[in-house]
């Protein structure tokens, strides 16, 4: 029979949860504590409670499936970029280039948005996300909230009125 060394006879005495020496110890770390550690332990606690609070704190991600507006089609990822740029702009109160947009949207066609109002309509381009200049006849449409409300075109419309995307009615 193998002989258990001494030492390690002891620590699984400690071990061992009716072992009053086990019982009447304080919990402690299974290594040195010192300020350093304590410290970095401290930060790394705070860093994870600001990350929490940013994602928390953070708006809800716009997502939104592809549509198709006349006879172009936007994927997901564009249509998402557009209206991420459109809220962008109205959180900030500023507009892309030297143009109007995005600006309020009024719903004259009654459009029946997944959101609610006040409205604000983004050029919506196949060739990235609009920086100015003209506008073309695709629009994301979101509210102050920067929620998706819908994509709406001019194209197949009346006027200077505007008809739903695929998705939108």
């Amino acid at each position: 029979m193998m002989r258990v060394p001494a030492i390690i006879q002891t620590e699984e005495k400690l071990l061992r949860p009716s072992h009053p020496v086990f019982v009447s110890q304080p919990t402690t770390f299974p290594f040195p504590t010192t300020p350093t550690t304590t410290a970095k332990m401290q930060f790394s606690v705070v860093l994870v409670s600001l990350f929490a609070l940013a994602v928390s704190a953070a708006p809800a991600e716009i997502q939104k499936r592809s549509t198709t507006c006349g006879s172009t089609t936007y994927t997901t990822a564009q249509v998402n970029a557009a209206s991420n740029a459109a809220c962008t702009h109205v959180k900030a109160g500023t507009v892309a280039g030297s143009s109007t947009y995005p600006h309020r949207y009024n719903n004259y066609e009654g459009f029946d948005f997944d959101v609610t109002g006040p409205w604000y309509e983004f050029p919506i381009k196949t060739s990235g996300v609009y920086t100015g200049g003209s506008p073309g006849a695709d629009r994301v449409v979101i509210n102050a909230s920067c929620g998706q409300a819908g994509q709406i075109t001019h194209t197949g419309a009346s006027g200077n009125n505007f008809v739903g995307c695929s998705g939108t009615s």
